[in-house]
């Protein structure tokens, strides 16, 4: 004779919703944050400034190469 067993659940509706819940949150937020830093450009600091406006660094040499 086979007896059957009802197995009790590891999590409870309730978690099993905020656990869903927290993965759903989770992706919306990190797709959205993904698009708005594609629609902004990257920092470069001082060089994004206009190269007028850039104040020279005392005792720093360009390193540009000189051509």
């Amino acid at each position: 004779m086979s007896r059957k067993t009802k197995k009790t659940p590891l999590f409870t509706t309730g978690e099993r919703m905020v656990a869903g819940l927290a993965i759903v949150t989770t992706i919306v937020l990190t797709l959205s944050i993904q698009v708005i830093q594609s629609m902004t450009p990257p920092s470069l600091g001082l060089y994004d400034a206009n190269p007028a406006a850039v104040v020279a660094i005392p005792n720093v040499i360009d390193a540009r190469p000189a051509i």
